[in-house]
């Protein structure tokens, strides 16, 4: 086994992540609102540009509704606390706003993803228990130098750290019941291999992490490939869904192995980060989801940064942009609501507001 400076040197940058998911609270911009409404295909904010972002003031909240938003969960949003490194975007929102932003839209659930450090824990275990009982909150952290690399001794440390914090909060316990929640949620991207395999301690991580288990329901953790290349992203979904994780392919863009992926069982990421701010992004989008089918595909923001507009106006954009380039209601869903849940092994909506009445005295 290589050391892990010998490791650095051959791999490059790492990264890995964990997520734990942020919370949100308005930040007084409603009586500015762009509101529109929801059947139309394409806003009146998206027409007049009106969604272009200030970088020195930051977004203001436009007040988007959509279809698609009620009951979606966003798997990457970035959030404060937070330190996004070196030639980093600063965060326009932290963790307590994000919740209460996605709450009134409607939303089940979120990942926040810290870049530096294993923050993102702590943060869901507080919005879990004292701000948000039931809203599906989860953390991510990367692997990169700051965190060790690939360093089964902090991904460790971040599960039992959150297995503790998050884990024995009664109230999520209590919502689902204890065989179908899953309070912990890990994000490894690891992007180097080694002659067309992936390197040793990188498998030998990802076994650990298969073998990892929530407190609550015996749930599992999830593989995410991260900043890796084309081939680096297959990889990684097959030696994941070998050892029986569930698997996202983090924003690969149209790349040849994606049907490959999709055949495996993993998730691919399309960012709507990438879709609400112009027709290419929206045309290039429409067609991946018609290319690989929207089973296989989860829309999340990529946002929260202070260059783009909040993470629940550009979902909302981004789902009336693919409408308009003939995406149904049917696929946004999937895309939105259902994928996520799966990756995260949640309930789907219905099983969960079944389970939650059966639950009730």
């Amino acid at each position: 086994m290589k050391s892990f400076k010998e490791s650095l040197c051959t791999l490059g940058m790492l990264r890995l992540a964990a997520f734990a998911i942020p919370v949100f609270v308005v930040l007084g911009a409603c009586n500015a609102s762009h509101g529109q409404d929801a059947g139309q295909s394409l806003t009146k904010a998206t027409e007049l540009d009106d969604w272009k972002v200030d970088p020195m003031r930051g977004p203001v909240d436009l007040g988007l509704t959509d279809p698609a938003l009620v009951g979606a969960i966003d798997v990457h949003v970035h959030l404060d606390p937070d330190a996004p490194g070196t030639g980093g975007v600063i965060r326009a929102l932290d963790i307590f706003d994000a919740v209460t932003l996605a709450k009134s839209r409607g939303m089940r659930g979120f990942v926040f993803k810290t870049h530096q450090d294993a923050g993102s824990a702590g943060a869901a275990y507080l919005v879990r228990k004292h701000v948000a009982p039931g809203f599906e909150v989860f953390g991510r952290m990367a692997s990169n130098y700051a965190t060790g690399g690939i360093n089964v001794a902090a991904l460790e440390h971040f599960t039992a750290t959150l297995a503790e914090l998050v884990l024995t909060s009664q109230e999520t316990r209590d919502m689902f019941g204890n065989d179908e929640v899953r309070n912990l949620f890990l994000w490894h991207a690891l992007e180097e291999s080694e002659n067309g395999e992936l390197l040793p301690e990188v498998k030998h991580l990802i076994g650990v992490l298969a073998k990892i288990r929530t407190v609550d329901s015996n749930g599992r953790m999830v593989l995410a490939t991260g900043h890796a290349t084309p081939e680096e992203h297959l990889l990684l979904a097959r030696e994941g869904r070998r050892q029986g994780l569930n698997v996202l392919l983090t924003h690969p863009g149209d790349i040849p192995q994606l049907p490959e992926a999709a055949k495996l069982g993993a998730f691919i990421e399309v960012t709507a980060s990438n879709i609400y701010k112009n027709e290419a992004g929206r045309t290039a989008a429409a067609a991946l989801i018609r290319k690989i089918g929207a089973e296989s595909i989860i829309i999340s923001t990529d946002c929260g940064q202070t260059g783009n507009v909040y993470p629940t106006d550009c979902l909302a954009l981004a789902a009336r942009g693919l409408r308009a380039h003939g995406i149904t209601q049917r696929e946004l869903d999937l895309m939105y609501k259902t994928n996520p849940a799966k990756l995260l092994g949640l309930l789907a909506l219905e099983e969960a507001a079944a389970a939650s009445t059966t639950a009730r005295p």
